[in-house]
This record gives structure tokens, C-alpha cells and sequence, in this order.
């Protein structure tokens, strides 16, 4: 596989782009590319192309645009996680994980057992460093799309932008997933998918679920951390629509 970098401005074949900040740093100082060298480009909205080095300078590189390239496919399932603020570097776990496995978006809540709070003047470097996890991770994993990924919101502010489908949020007093779940798993076009900080949900946070559509669920009877659970739940939900492998069979 050619090195791959993220140039949000290609279009089409036969374009040449400019290669700069730290892409360029990765191009030229990491991975000591050279005039001739093939790569691969990708926009972060689904589409990819070849392409060759023409030039390379001290600041940049240029670059054109050879052919266009067949993207990996996206998983069927777009699944938008909504993820409890854990501390420490566990939501980039999540985050490099989740993007790996082909989530359509990230949403980190702020919730009342969360131990991170919010610092005024570091959320924007915050964030910045999150999207540079997602982007190395759709680089490693092949994927051409990006996930959608915003600053922390309350729960009601998430869940006001949850998409419909099916909705399950992870509770260890939830019941285990059942047959109905499975089919609508399969056959929804869409999911939301809701994880809590170490500390769990608070009751009234489930009960803000629960009048929102979400369907409390546990994952067996063992207790797993966040970023186990949010991996573990994401990768089952696309095994059951298809994604890893065969899926559930239809009832007939």
C-alpha cells in the first residue's frame, strides 16, 4: 500500500496540489519520500486517488493526481458514538479504535460522573489533537472518510443530534441484546450508540436515555472499562449487520 495523506482539496485526476504543514512533515522528514515516489491521496469525504511527487522543496511539496483509487468500503452500519469524557488518553483509544472500525462519528459528552472538566483556552488544542488521532487512524485502516467528531456536549445536546435507527446505550442493569434488536441492527441504516465515563451512567442519565429512544443494554456479566466497552460494542453491532463477516441470518 502507497503512504497516504489527507488533502481535503483534491478532486480529480490529473490535479496538482501543494503538500504542506504536517503533512509535509510526514511526507518528507518521517517517511523521506522523494521526487517520482508514488503515494496515495483521500479528501476525508469518501474519495481517493494515486498519485506521484513532482517537486519537493524545504517547505512543501507538490504533488499531482494520477488516477482515481477505490476507497475501502464503509461499513453499513453508520454508527455514531456517543462517548462519556473518560480521563486520561482513553477517549483517543476510543477514538483511534472507533475510527479503525468505520464509525460515522464521534460525540463525547460531558456527564456527571465524568472526571475530566473542562479547561477554558485547551479545548480547541484538545480537539485539534483528537481529529490528528482520527486522521492517522482512517490513514492506517485504508478508510477515506473521516468521522465526524465535535468538542464535548451536554447529554441533552447530544442526544438532540443522535440519529434515529436503532439507539442503544450501555448499561450493566440493562438486558442483553435480543432477536428484535438483532434484525433492527441489520436492517437500520443507522445507530447511536451510547457509552459512559468510568464512573457509569447516573440513574437519571438513563432515564434521559430511555425518554429518548435508547434501549439499555449490557454486554455479559463481566465489567468492562469505557474504551473496552465502547470497542467491544461497536465491533458486535457491525459483525451483527454484516460488516465483520456474515451477521445474523433473517428470520423467516
Amino acid at each position: 500500500m502507497n503512504p497516504r495523506f489527507y488533502l481535503p482539496e483534491a478532486r480529480q485526476p490529473g490535479q496538482i496540489l501543494s503538500v504542506s504543514g504536517q503533512e509535509f512533515h510526514h511526507l518528507r522528514n518521517v517517511l523521506r519520500l522523494a521526487r517520482g515516489d508514488p503515494l496515495s491521496v483521500f479528501d476525508g469525504v469518501g474519495h481517493g486517488f494515486s498519485g506521484m511527487i513532482l517537486e519537493l522543496t524545504r517547505r512543501e511539496a507538490r504533488v499531482r493526481l494520477e488516477a482515481v483509487e477505490e476507497p475501502s468500503p464503509e461499513s453499513p452500519l453508520a454508527i455514531t458514538l456517543l462517548v462519556g469524557v473518560p480521563k486520561g488518553e482513553k477517549l483517543e483509544v476510543v477514538i483511534q479504535k472507533a475510527t479503525e472500525l468505520g464509525v460515522r462519528a464521534i460525540q463525547p459528552i460531558s456527564t456527571l460522573r465524568s472526571e475530566v472538566r473542562a479547561v477554558p483556552g485547551r479545548e480547541a488544542g484538545r480537539l485539534a489533537r483528537w481529529r490528528r488521532v482520527a486522521l492517522e487512524a482512517c490513514k492506517q485502516s485504508g478508510r477515506s472518510r473521516l468521522p465526524i467528531l465535535e468538542p464535548p456536549r451536554s447529554l441533552e445536546a447530544a442526544l438532540s443530534g443522535a440519529p434515529s435507527g436503532l439507539r442503544i446505550v450501555l448499561d450493566p442493569l440493562g438486558n442483553l441484546l435480543e432477536r428484535p434488536l438483532l434484525e433492527q441492527a441489520r436492517e437500520s441504516g443507522s445507530s447511536a450508540l451510547a457509552i459512559g465515563p468510568e464512573g457509569g451512567w447516573s440513574p437519571e442519565e438513563i432515564g434521559t436515555f430511555r425518554d429518548a429512544g435508547f434501549v439499555p443494554i449490557r454486554l455479559g456479566p463481566r465489567t468492562l472499562r469505557s474504551e473496552t466497552a465502547a470497542i467491544a460494542s461497536t465491533a458486535l453491532l457491525q459483525f451483527l449487520a454484516g460488516d465483520l463477516g456474515f451477521g445474523i441470518r433473517r428470520s423467516k
